[in-house]
């Protein structure tokens, strides 16, 4: 009786003593929302964010009535014109250029040119991903901060650079423009990169993907169009705008006009 006890006092004090040696690694870090890239972006002195692998993109079934909604697979996927249609108003399939929408029905997938359509309070697009609060679209100050914003960055480096006269990655050519994550002391993004090392960088690239007016696309590949959260009135709201001339992430435009979704995650 004497050495069973004896055996279950060592194994005790065995357990104790490994458990006391357990390496401690600090906080664990908080596991990423399905969807989004890992780069972390300040968007505003006390915020940061991370933002979804690629645009948003919809499914619809009937014109104006969206069934599935997703991110693109790729950051520089781009539907041109609407995929495989030639408009939103009479052919079912995905797209990727929205009106500045306030209808939870349709978030801005319509073809009407009016903006007594778009009018009334803005619902967000991250809702049509998720309704628990995971997305959301940026305003027009968290954009602004985020281009113009020498302090995100180390050692003097850009807080983006513009591609819009086109960089060649694996024999293809995109054009956009790439956002560094806050502390990227690495070389701008060239044709000596990868995709899987940006990726892996945590570098966001937002593809000039045009614009929509009704059902007619143009400036695919020469302009980019990032719709913000924020409205100017009733019929303006905020995006930001890019060519390969200028990047100004406080433009306005007609709430009507079809254009890009990128949707971002808080940091945790």
């Amino acid at each position: 009786m004497k050495t069973k006890i004896l055996t279950i006092a060592l194994a005790a004090l065995t357990i104790g003593l490994l458990g006391s040696c357990k390496k401690d690694n600090g906080p664990e870090t908080p596991e990423l929302p399905e969807g989004a890239l890992k780069g972390e972006f300040s968007v505003s002195a006390t915020k940061k964010v991370h933002f979804s692998k690629g645009n948003l993109v919809a499914t619809i079934d009937a014109p104006g009535a969206p069934t599935a909604w997703k991110f693109a697979a790729n950051q520089y996927d781009t539907l041109g014109c609407n995929g495989a249609n030639t408009t939103i108003g009479s052919v079912a399939g995905d797209v990727d250029l929205f009106g500045w929408s306030t209808a939870s029905t349709n978030y801005g997938i319509s073809t009407s040119t009016d903006n007594a359509d778009y009018s009334g309070d803005f619902v967000d697009w991250g809702t049509a991903i998720d309704d628990k609060g995971t997305w959301r679209t940026l305003s027009k100050d968290e954009w602004t901060y985020l281009f113009n914003t020498p302090g995100r960055m180390v050692n003097s480096k850009p807080c983006y650079s513009n591609a819009v006269n086109g960089i060649t990655i694996g024999g293809t050519t995109y054009k956009g423009v790439f956002i560094y994550p806050d502390n990227y002391n690495g070389d701008v993004v060239s044709s000596s990169m990868t995709w899987d090392q940006i990726n892996a960088a945590g570098i966001v690239f937002l593809p000039a993907a045009g614009s929509r007016y009704g059902s007619d696309v143009d400036d695919v590949g020469g302009f980019g169009y990032y719709w913000s959260s924020a409205a100017l009135g009733s019929n303006i709201a905020y995006s930001v705008f890019f060519s390969s001339l200028e990047v100004t992430p406080d433009n306005n435009f007609n709430r009507y006009y079809g254009f890009s979704v990128r949707l971002i995650t808080d940091v945790k």
